[in-house]
């Protein structure tokens, strides 16, 4: 089965994440900063940072175009975010008064496998049975891309400092945009080593079937993020 992509909701999905990334690099200075309630902004940062790489996630997904109708079982998505969430919460722990090596390491490889978990079983939420495999070397690729993704964000996100001159804007901005690159090579990498059989179709139980609904996901994602990043910029 054919498949191909919308390109502007693809650039869309990495306006998300490199919008995803700032928001975490700013985030961890808050949770850094806090000697109160540092607990809330960890649960605040996981929730801001996991909802927007799921919702760069199901950009991606809702972009991809295939010849048949493109649906998603609602428990399973959801639960995807739910993962995507549980593994930013641990990144930020992690990384709540510095990070040491093993305990970079570890966060990292945690992180990778939530994010695998949620691009995986965002992608088992189409329910096509039989009609979706994987090519083995770009799924393990993107695991790896995705290992290089969490690690390098946690460094990017403990290295940088709070400075509202020029160069510490434009060094946020740009490592915002490392982060986004990272993570949409992850997800479009995993796309690639999907192979949709002939005959596959989504499951007509799905109940997210609606592109409006989907797309006011994606939306609602983009805004969590937003709102949380101007908090976080609050001094």
């Amino acid at each position: 089965m054919d498949k191909h992509y919308d390109i502007l909701l693809v650039v869309y999905s990495f306006v998300i994440a490199s919008l995803t990334g700032y928001c975490g690099i700013e985030m961890t200075s808050r949770v850094r900063r806090a000697t109160e309630n540092k607990w809330v902004w960890i649960g605040a940062a996981a929730v801001a940072f996991g909802t927007g790489v799921w919702g760069m996630h199901f950009m991606g997904m809702v972009a991809l175009m295939l010849p048949v109708p493109v649906t998603f079982d609602t428990g399973i998505t959801f639960a995807s975010w739910a993962v995507a969430v549980l593994v930013s919460g641990i990144g930020f722990y992690v990384i709540r008064n510095g990070v040491r090596v093993g305990s970079w390491l570890l966060a990292s490889a945690l992180m990778a496998t939530g994010v695998c978990l949620m691009h995986y079983g965002g992608m088992y939420a189409m329910q096509m049975g039989d009609g979706l495999t994987y090519r083995p070397v770009l799924f393990w690729i993107s695991a790896a891309i995705a290992f290089g993704a969490s690690a390098a964000a946690l460094l990017i996100m403990t290295w940088l400092r709070d400075s509202e001159r020029w160069p510490g804007i434009l060094a946020r901005l740009g490592a915002a945009m490392v982060m986004g690159l990272a993570v949409t090579g992850m997800h479009y990498t995993g796309m690639a080593a999907a192979i949709f059989g002939p005959g596959a179709y989504c499951s007509p139980a799905n109940g997210l079937s609606n592109a409006a609904t989907i797309l006011g996901l994606v939306i609602g994602a983009t805004a969590v993020v937003s709102i949380s990043q101007w908090s976080a910029l609050l001094r």
